[in-house]
Formats: structure tokens, C-alpha cells, sequence
């Protein structure tokens, strides 16, 4: 699959001049190999201005770049005076830096897209399908894409591309708002700020990857931009989770105020055996803020199931299932979505009655 020029302009990617020269080279590599698929590139003379790379099932990701190359196109020239220069191959193609916005097009064993528009200079997403969680088929994507865009959507996807990188700040009690898709908001609150707890002291299981924030996302889904701290502060939220900093730090996330966080707040549970190789013989239990830990001794050695370690860039939730649970009124819905997924190992998954009844006999 190769878009074309005018398709390109409804997702954001740089346009191929008429004066670049398109090459193929093969697609094989230690990550993936497609004999029948071939890696597109697009040169400017000797500059590597475009690649598309081909994914299985007929997907493909496609990228804007600034390599130079020497030695008749058969090497990527070193980008520093330190540096040498590489064969040109996929393998040395995929490690170095593409620039703006991309498309990834990938398509899912069942025929769905799962599709991606991000900028890799500014880390942010401008559209996910796992974000919007409804999925399409991949040969009615592009089509149904482009006849819903509005002018105004390409306005924004025009500023999107001409964003610079942020770093922004971030703290407990702080109120953000996102875009699900094209036309609609969540919102959501930081509960917890894990690093700065255990640089502050704090005590905490810290088996979490990356700089951790718990957060919490509301029953909302709207196409209002502009709801108020008051209006969220009467909602439900879907359970909390940890996820990465980068969609707040990035500023994907914007933080619209802040306000102190009640007495009590629904965290993650963690509860499991100590994963640390200087100290295994000890059972942990972790919720948000309470961190507790008991000998391996006399107790029954507990099962990973309930680790709940798993983290990401991305959030658990989709719109999909915000909406699910505003129309139950409950998070049953979430857990039912979740319960062949991480969040399957969260003891408040009212499936775990029991067991969590019994650790916080253990602990409680």
C-alpha cells in the first residue's frame, strides 16, 4: 500500500516532490523479513528524503528524513566527524532519527487498522485508533478518513506539523484534557507523581518502568474543550493506573488546574513477592502512598497474577469503553474489557473479591 500525494495531505505527511527519485531496496532484516515487500525510499539527489517501510499483513509506516548518503547511494554518510559510515540496509535505515509527522498504517491479522499520526520532533499524537478504540477495516479507512475531514481539520493538522517540542511541568492535583479522535475530549487528574514521592522520601514498591504517574480518566466524553474543574470534580473516573509522564510531559496531555486531591484516592494495587535479587525472601503489598512488606517466611509464597506492574506511554482506556461505562453508570465494563489484559492482575477487580479479602487479612 502506497499512498499518494493528495491522500497525504489528509494525514499530515510531507508531500513527495515530483523531482525525487523513488528507489526500492529489500526488506529484510533480524526484526523482519518481506522478500516480496520492498522498502521505498525517496531521494533528493543524494539526500534520503522519504521512506515507507512495509509491515506484514499489507500495512506500512511512512516516514520523513534528512540522510545523506555517499558511494554512489550504498552508504549512509556519518552524521558527526566521529562517526562512520553505514551500508545502507534496513537495519542501518530503521536506527537512524526520522523528523516531523509520521503515519503508521499497520493492519491487524482480523483486517482492521490500527493507525497512528504522530511527530516525532515533538513527541506527540495527533490521531490513534487505540485511543478512539472503535476500529475500521484497513481497506475503508483511508476513504472514510479523508470524506470526514473538514477544513478545519486540516487547519489543525497544519499547526500540528509546525508545533515545537514543549517540556512541561506537572504535579499532583493537576486537572488535563485530551483528544480521543478528531472531534472529541477526555479529561482526566494526576494522582500520584511516583518519582517525586520516592525522592521526597516516600516509601513505594518501585517496580515500575519509566518515570510513573498514576492517573485517573473521567466518565466524559464530549466535544466541549472547555469543561471546568467544577464539572469534573462531580464526575466518576475509571480506575486509576500508572502510565509514563511522556503525553503530560510532552504536553500531548494539557493541563487546564490544579486543586488539592481528597484524603482518600482509588490506586493501583501491587501484591506479590519481591522481584529484588538482594532481598526475594519478603511478600510486598503497595497501594499508591501505603507501601507494606512481610518475611517470605511462614507465609504462602504469593503468584505473580497480582503484580500489576504493567506500564506505558499510552493509556489503558480508550473511548470505547468511557462510553461503556457512562452508559452502565459502573466500571464493570472496564474490568470486563480488561480481564484478558494487564489490569487482569489489579486485586480491585471485583473478580478478586476474595483474594484481596484474604491479603488484607495478611496486611491490613
Amino acid at each position: 500500500m502506497e499512498l499518494t500525494n493528495e491522500q497525504r495531505k489528509y494525514f499530515g505527511i510531507e508531500l513527495v516532490d515530483p523531482s525525487w527519485e523513488r528507489v526500492e531496496i529489500p526488506t529484510n532484516s533480524r526484526y523482519i523479513e518481506l522478500p516480496d515487500r520492498p522498502t521505498v525510499l525517496f531521494f533528493e539527489g543524494d539526500v534520503i528524503r522519504k521512506v515507507i517501510w512495509p509491515h506484514e499483513n499489507g500495512g506500512f509506516t511512512e516516514t520523513s528524513e534528512k540522510l545523506k548518503t555517499q558511494d554512489n547511494r550504498s552508504m549512509i554518510a556519518p552524521i558527526s566527524l566521529r562517526g562512520k559510515a553505514k551500508r545502507l540496509n534496513v537495519s542501518n535505515l530503521s536506527a537512524c532519527k526520522s523528523y516531523g509527522t509520521y503515519l503508521d498504517f499497520s493492519i491487524k491479522d482480523d483486517g482492521y487498522a490500527k493507525v497512528r499520526i504522530g511527530n516525532y520532533d515533538t513527541q506527540k499524537t495527533y490521531y490513534s485508533t487505540s485511543r478512539c478504540g472503535t476500529l475500521i477495516k484497513a481497506d475503508e479507512f483511508i476513504e472514510k478518513w479523508i470524506s470526514e475531514t473538514t477544513e478545519r481539520d486540516l487547519a489543525d493538522l497544519e499547526v500540528f506539523n509546525s508545533e515545537k517540542r514543549k517540556h512541561c511541568k506537572y504535579k499532583e492535583g493537576d486537572f488535563f484534557r485530551f483528544k480521543y479522535d478528531r472531534r472529541h475530549y477526555g479529561y482526566g487528574r494526576i494522582l500520584m507523581d511516583v518519582q517525586k514521592w520516592i525522592k521526597d522520601g516516600g516509601e513505594f514498591w518501585d517496580i515500575l518502568m519509566g518515570k510513573a504517574l498514576c492517573v485517573s480518566i473521567y466518565h466524559v466524553v464530549t466535544d466541549n474543550p472547555d469543561m471546568t474543574i467544577g464539572e469534573l470534580d462531580k464526575l466518576s473516573s475509571c480506575p486509576s493506573e500508572y502510565i509514563m509522564d511522556n503525553l503530560l510531559y510532552y504536553g500531548d496531555f494539557e493541563i487546564i488546574g490544579n486543586k488539592p486531591l481528597p484524603v482518600n484516592i482509588d490506586y493501583p494495587i501491587m501484591y506479590g513477592r519481591s522481584i529484588s535479587f538482594l532481598d526475594r525472601d519478603k511478600i510486598c503489598l503497595c497501594i499508591g502512598k501505603m507501601y507494606k512488606e512481610l518475611p517470605l517466611e511462614g507465609h504462602v509464597n504469593p503468584k505473580d497474577t497480582y503484580m500489576n506492574n504493567g506500564i506505558g506511554f499510552e493509556l489503558d482506556v480508550n473511548m470505547e469503553i468511557v462510553n461503556a461505562c457512562i452508559e452502565a453508570g459502573s466500571n464493570a465494563p472496564y474490568w470486563e474489557y480488561n480481564s484478558a489484559f494487564k489490569y487482569k492482575r489489579d486485586l480491585r477487580n471485583p473478580a478478586y473479591k476474595m483474594e484481596y479479602e484474604e491479603v488484607k487479612k495478611l496486611f491490613l
